[in-house]
Formats: C-alpha cells, sequence, structure tokens
C-alpha cells in the first residue's frame, strides 16, 4: 500500500479497515476526514472481503486514487484524471480493473 501512496504523493495519513461484505454495491469505498474547520484530516478506505470482484491490491489502488482526487481537490468521481491514474497504475504495477468502465459509477 505505501508504494501506491507514494506514487500518488499523498500527504495525509490514511486508514484501511477490512469488513465482510456490507452490501452489494461495492467491494470498497473511500471516505475522507475532515477536522471541525473543514481541513482534510485522513483518508478512510474500506474493503469489504466476502466475494469481491476485484483482488485486495487493486480495490486499495482505486480508493487511493480517490484520496488522490481528494487532496487535490478534483471534484469528478471516475472521470478523466481518475482514469488516467488508473491506466499509469495498471501499467506500473502490473494491475488489471483499477478503473471498470460500465461498473464503476461516473
Amino acid at each position: 500500500m505505501k508504494h501506491f501512496i507514494d506514487y500518488l504523493k499523498l500527504k495525509k495519513p490514511v486508514t484501511i479497515r477490512i469488513l465482510p461484505r456490507k452490501n452489494s454495491q461495492c467491494d470498497a469505498e473511500y471516505e475522507p476526514e475532515y477536522s471541525e474547520r473543514g481541513k482534510l484530516c485522513e483518508h478512510i478506505i474500506t474493503v469489504y472481503t466476502k466475494n469481491a470482484t476485484r483482488d485486495f491490491e487493486t480495490l486499495i489502488a482505486h480508493e487511493l486514487i480517490h484520496a488522490w482526487q481528494e487532496e487535490n481537490k478534483k471534484t469528478e468521481t471516475h472521470g478523466p484524471a481518475f482514469i488516467k491514474f488508473a491506466n499509469k497504475i495498471e501499467r506500473d504495477f502490473g494491475l488489471r480493473d483499477v478503473y471498470i468502465k460500465g461498473t464503476d459509477l461516473e
């Protein structure tokens, strides 16, 4: 995971929670944590392990791109900047399906 954090140059701490599947809508999710004053403090990623459709490392990479978006104030979800980073991470780390068109909500 640290290699993805370094690659994306994330500055805020990342917490990863691993839980059994919560629902059928996603295999992982990203949530930014903000202070009372509105300052980004931390990135929280939850991975639901039961019946996941992607491997753990791919799910982490996907959610860390959302963390990069949050730190860089990119308001898109799975738009051009996300797809660009997903493609780069796939190429540079030998992953597949970091972004899946039609599966990952736009």
